[in-house]
């Protein structure tokens, strides 16, 4: 028996036999695997001497129940007296973890480490109190944790349905608009129309009537006459024809929507705009300014400095190398290495997938997430493949003989792709090429930005520029001061943050200008990349080792 258990043992007289720790085997006096109760002899056993008492033929007629059958039945006896010298236990001998009365204090235990069996009750009691008001408090902080839960919900409920609504608004008043004008359009051919019939049925009457006039007067006009007037109506008969001409090439221009949008001519982001913009319930909404800036946004999102509040150890994989990482919106953490594709949980402590990629000696330098939870990468060939979020690889495109570099993916799931460091290549995302954008001064690195547009760093010069996601046109460049960037990510507030894979992230304003400068202490970054909890991970080496280390961005 436990110490625990003995301790409980003293509780007896106050919870009843029930709650009681049976004492010793009466027998051999061993306290473990004591299971049974002889009900005539009224004793313990354990298994041994169970066994022995039904063998032997004084006993091996009585009835030998288990302990809970015993507590059950109500049939054990269990006493609080001392068998050995007929006395009330007061004592609780630690050294050999059972409970004692005076004399075999003085006796056989002489010398053991005890309590007497109040302090031991209040000891024990204590710690039943403890664990009571502990779990107590685990109560209430829980009950508070569900009615804030009760409560953000509720709110959350509340912004859908005012959204929803303000949608429902935006949507009709839009269908409003649209009827009221394919009315006025057919409004004004109807217009049209009536006219001419006025004009045709005007021109009728005034040749019927020239007709009568003639026929009247056939009989005493001379030929000449009457082939002056039939000239005159075959005139008025030509300017009839050559008006119903004019009416049959009258047309009135119906767009057909559809193949508008189909061919990417009607801007998807100015419907989107009538409709209304949802984003987060602090965040601030963007616009195009006049000075040619792609967005606009506000100091307000984004902390003074960049502070680093963590750093994630890599150990399941420790000697690997490492070139890249992305982040999945499930908060999982992609990682490019040599020969494989890594899938992390978010906090890095478990390697979830292990997969090879295409070529077991070629690094996987370049990799970015789809919406999915996929992975997309490859890294010096030309073969591009996709990483399922269960741990598989599937082929996705090759462009051989080209050759690939950055891969990004834009909020419509589109897979972008820095081909020959000369164009951009967008694929859907099963690997269909849909258009190729020539750049002009070359790409270095780029990343995309929230409304689709590229940002774009040029090789052997300073400047970056943003170039719109579909037509390819450049829309701002500016030459900042760090020309050294490898690589690029942008934030949800048309800012962009680049590093130049040595010890240092710059943090750009969008319109080009260096806001923030973050000095990491290690050999070297390979990557950086933002979550959904506003955080930037930033991939470094540290002495052979690789970690990464995370940044409080916005605030």
């Amino acid at each position: 028996m436990s110490k625990q258990d003995n301790k409980m043992a003293f509780a007896s007289s106050k919870m009843g036999a029930q709650e009681a720790i049976i004492k010793p085997c009466d027998l051999c006096e061993e306290d473990e695997n004591v299971n049974w109760f002889c009900k005539d002899c009224d004793q313990s056993l354990c298994d041994r001497c169970k066994r022995s008492h039904l063998r032997s033929n004084i006993s091996k007629s009585h009835i030998v129940l288990s302990i809970s059958e015993g507590f059950t039945m109500g049939k054990m006896n269990i006493s609080n007296m001392c068998r050995v010298h007929d006395e009330p236990f007061q004592f609780f001998c630690k050294t050999c973890d059972r409970n004692i009365c005076a004399k075999c204090l003085s006796t056989k235990h002489k010398k053991h480490d005890f309590i007497d069996l109040r302090d031991l009750q209040s000891e024990v009691q204590k710690q039943l109190d403890d664990v009571i008001k502990e779990k107590e408090d685990e109560v209430q902080k829980m009950t508070k944790a569900h009615d804030d839960l009760d409560q953000h919900e509720n709110e959350s409920e509340n912004y859908l349905k005012e959204k929803y609504a303000s949608i429902d608004v935006n949507v009709k008043a839009i269908q409003k608009a649209a009827a009221e004008e394919g009315e006025k359009m057919k409004q004004s051919l109807h217009e049209k129309i009536e006219q001419h019939d006025k004009e045709v049925k005007e021109g009728k009457q005034k040749i019927q009537g020239q007709t009568k006039v003639h026929r009247n007067e056939i009989h005493t006009v001379q030929q000449k006459l009457r082939l002056q007037t039939a000239s005159s109506c075959n005139n008025f008969v030509k300017e009839s024809k050559s008006k119903l001409q004019s009416l049959r090439f009258l047309s009135i221009t119906i767009p057909d929507i559809s193949q508008l949008f189909a061919e990417g001519r009607v801007d998807r982001n100015q419907i989107r705009q009538m409709i209304g913009n949802i984003g987060k319930m602090d965040e601030v909404s963007v616009t195009q300014d006049s000075k040619g800036n792609d967005e606009t946004t506000t100091t307000g999102n984004v902390l003074s400095q960049l502070e680093i509040i963590r750093t994630l150890k890599l150990n399941k994989i420790e000697g690997c190398y490492m070139y890249c990482m992305c982040v999945s919106p499930d908060g999982s953490i992609w990682i490019g290495g040599y020969g494989y594709v890594y899938k992390m949980s978010s906090d890095c402590s478990t390697v979830l997938y292990q997969i090879p990629a295409r070529y077991p000696r070629w690094p996987c330098q370049y990799i970015s997430c789809l919406q999915s939870g996929d992975a997309v990468s490859y890294g010096v060939s030309s073969s591009i493949d996709r990483f399922t979020s269960d741990g598989r690889k599937v082929d996705f495109t090759d462009l051989s003989p080209r050759r690939t570099y950055d891969i990004a993916v834009n909020n419509h799931d589109e897979v972008v792709v820095n081909v020959s460091k000369k164009s951009l290549i967008i694929f859907s995302n099963n690997g269909k090429q849909l258009r190729e954008i020539n750049v002009n001064g070359g790409i270095k690195t780029f990343c995309i930005n929230r409304n689709g547009n590229f940002i774009i760093a040029h090789p052997k010069s300073s400047n970056i520029s943003v170039v719109e996601g579909t037509s390819g046109k450049v829309i701002a460049t500016w030459s900042v001061s760090t020309p050294d960037i490898a690589r690029l990510t942008c934030d949800g507030y048309g800012n962009f943050l680049a590093t130049n894979m040595k010890k240092n992230v710059y943090y750009f304003r969008q319109n080009g200008d260096v806001e923030k400068t973050l000095t990491v202490d290690c050999d070297a970054i390979k990557g950086i990349c933002l979550n959904g909890e506003g955080h930037l991970l930033i991939l470094v080496r540290e002495n052979g080792e690789y970690k990464i280390l995370v940044a409080k961005y916005l605030a």
